[in-house]
């Protein structure tokens, strides 16, 4: 039945199994997969929505599933987002990407927590290893996948990932957990959740957990990996129209490298065992205000700060960020909603050796506003327009627009199409690097230099998709879409010069807006339930890229096209048996990366598939006792990354014990 279904639709998707806000996981077990089409989103519209009705390719992980997997890491749980292309290059460093362009960096890849950025200016990407989770916290995570610029603004460009924890009213009580095995040595957990007089519930929690090194190259750095992480969150309903939240974190690590973060071919760098120190804190304090069931005011402002001491850089980033938005009904079939905010980032960066930014200092500003209208042409027809207006101190003034459609064919499908217009703005490194790639003491020397004049690169995006409610125990929901890219940043020899402070002739290598791009494919999930408590899902993931170099292409930024795998197939089976046991498996097959711009030859890494297993026994309804084989199939393989800068995933075991009172 789930193949029938794909043929007949043959298009691209996702869908996803997934649990309303706040809701427990409890009532999330009981929906059929008729009511997961009817879950609640926020993301794509910045107001409550149906998942089946929505005009974007959007997918939710909901807590559950995140359980169910097995992950011990928020990437992990990312996996099986069809779209997405998630690989470790290491045990703690990743690769999620959507729509192409896999790299560590991810630069086209807005994520938010509670949506507060993590997303850092330095090298346009997340620090992954640095996100760090109480995963039993997560209510659930919304991700688009295609531009969502128009709402959150420059970087939303091939997708946005929305991280939403769980309100403090639910998370009620004591609860523990801690886990132990053969790749994550320990791990443990806890939690306590209260509520005080006039509505106030609050809840605060820790967690530390210590990974083991991944199989890596002789005579490289181990990648062992240890964190701690503590945080709180109170939720007060002062009136019944009034919602205050206000919510914090502290974590501080040490991470573990394989290779050098910045390496110079020709020039010294860090030797002996690298390791990374992280650590960092953030406050965010968020006032609801509803005056009608389509009429709310939303005030928020979060300090944000993080520290990061690498063997080649010492990196501080301040940001403080305050956001406004109003939601109303204009006309009867009109909801206008608006918004300003106003983000400061003061960026403290200084080299060891190899690496330098000048300034070493930079405080960068950005300011926008947003509009967006969705009207209800008639009860089955919806259009939304909307652009986003942002000036920022790296490319300037920027206009992001979309046009979105869905139409309700009949009560069980949808069709939905979106036009948009993303950029992806300079970070510090494309603006203000300075590195010297030869022997800074020679004459000539070649020297890579930021380049002020280097511009925002820019997404035409075209989308369309379609969900199917086939039978009460079968959907479907396909997206396909086409990219087009222009302006990509390329690196390229400039016009030599004379250092007026050496006398030395440099040969600059600066970033230039010198490549176009395309990139197509298509997205499908179909889920479905045999039985009540046996649930199936399949998804499937095409992706052709296309770069065209206009320039020198010092970087083989052309190799990118080959780096995100063709063919991506996940299928999951979540199977509750008798006796409180729960039985789940998740098989993943990806096709080669063909081509690597870190690999000088353009070499790729072969495909492989994985297969993953959780047994749990739930003995009574506090208690859940677990083990998971992890990466079953091989004793080890590669997923990403440079020969000498990768490490392969080992096949582990690890037991969890979860107590909840």
């Amino acid at each position: 039945m789930l193949a029938a279904c794909l043929l007949t639709l043959g298009s691209s998707s996702l869908l996803a199994q997934q649990q309303p806000e706040n809701s427990s996981t409890t009532a999330l077990k009981r929906l059929s997969v008729e009511e997961l089409m009817d879950v609640q989103v926020t993301s794509v519209s910045k107001s409550r929505e149906s998942l089946a009705g929505a005009a974007a390719a959007v997918a939710i992980v909901s807590n559950e599933d995140i359980r169910r997997s097995g992950a011990t890491t928020l990437p992990d749980a990312l996996r099986f987002v069809p779209g997405l292309h998630v690989a470790n290059e290491t045990a703690d460093s990743w690769v999620v990407s959507s729509r192409g362009f896999s790299g560590v960096n991810s630069a086209k890849l807005l994520v938010l927590s509670d949506t507060r950025s993590i997303y850092t200016p330095l090298f346009s990407g997340v620090f992954w290893e640095a996100q760090d989770y109480f995963l039993e916290d997560i209510d659930h995570i919304e991700v688009i996948r295609g531009p969502g610029a128009a709402l959150w603004g420059s970087n939303a460009v091939n997708g946005v990932i929305n991280i939403l924890t769980k309100n403090a009213a639910d998370t009620q009580g004591e609860y523990l957990e801690t886990a132990a095995g053969t790749q994550e040595r320990v791990s443990a957990a806890a939690r306590y959740g209260g509520e005080s007089a006039n509505h106030l519930y609050y809840r605060v929690f820790g967690k530390y957990f210590d990974q083991g090194a991944a199989q890596h190259p002789a005579g490289s750095s181990p990648d062992d990996w240890q964190l701690g992480h503590v945080g709180f969150r109170a939720d007060w309903h002062a009136t019944s129209a009034d919602a205050l939240t206000v919510q914090g974190d502290a974590y501080d690590g040490r991470v573990g490298q394989v290779a050098p973060a910045v390496n110079v071919l020709g020039r010294p760098g860090p030797v002996g065992k690298l390791r990374a120190a992280v650590g960092g804190a953030n406050v965010l304090g968020r006032w609801q205000h509803s005056s009608g069931e389509n009429a709310d005011i939303q005030l928020r402002l979060y300090y944000d700060r993080t520290h990061r001491n690498d063997p080649t850089f010492l990196d501080d980033l301040d940001t403080v960020d305050l956001d406004f938005q109003q939601r109303f009904t204009a006309a009867r079939a009109q909801e206008l909603t608006w918004g300003l905010n106003y983000r400061s980032m003061h960026d403290r960066n200084v080299g060891k050796g190899i690496f330098n930014l000048q300034p070493a200092s930079s405080r960068d500003n950005l300011v926008s506003g947003f509009v967006q209208d969705q009207i209800s042409l008639r009860d089955s027809l919806r259009v939304t327009l909307g652009t986003k207006l942002e000036h920022n101190d790296f490319s300037g003034f920027e206009v992001q627009p979309s046009v979105r459609a869905a139409w309700d064919l009949s009560r069980r499908r949808t069709v939905w199409g979106a036009v948009s217009r993303a950029v992806r703005v300079p970070t510090r490194i494309e603006r203000d690097v300075a590195i010297d790639v030869t022997n800074p003491l020679g004459n000539p020397v070649a020297r890579l230099l930021g380049n002020r004049d280097f511009h925002a690169e820019e997404l035409l995006a075209f989308e369309l998709g379609y969900r199917w409610q086939a039978l009460e125990n079968l959907s479907c929901d396909l997206a396909a879409f086409h990219n087009r890219y222009h302006g990509l940043a390329s690196l390229e020899f400039g016009t030599p010069f004379i250092d007026p402070n050496t006398g030395q002739t440099v040969f600059p290598v600066l970033n230039r807006n010198l490549t176009d791009a395309r990139t197509e494919g298509f997205e499908a999930l179909a889920t479905y339930s045999p039985r009540r408590y046996w649930r199936l899902s399949l998804t499937y993931t095409y992706t052709d890229m296309s770069l065209d170099p206009h320039g020198q292409d010092v970087n083989r930024g052309r190799f990118t096209e080959g780096a995100t795998p063709r063919n991506q197939i996940g299928v999951r089976s979540s199977l509750d048996l008798p006796g409180g046991f729960q039985v789940d498996a998740q098989f993943r097959s990806l096709s080669a990366i063909r081509s690597l711009p870190d690999i000088l030859t353009g070499q790729g890494i072969p495909g492989y598939n994985e297969l993953d297993v959780r047994l749990a026994w739930q003995a009574w309804k506090q208690l859940e006792i677990s083990v998971d084989g992890r990466n079953l199939l091989h004793d080890h393989h590669v997923e990403f990354g440079a020969p000498d800068q990768r490490s392969a995933m080992e096949r582990s075991v690890y037991g969890k014990i979860a107590w909840g009172f």
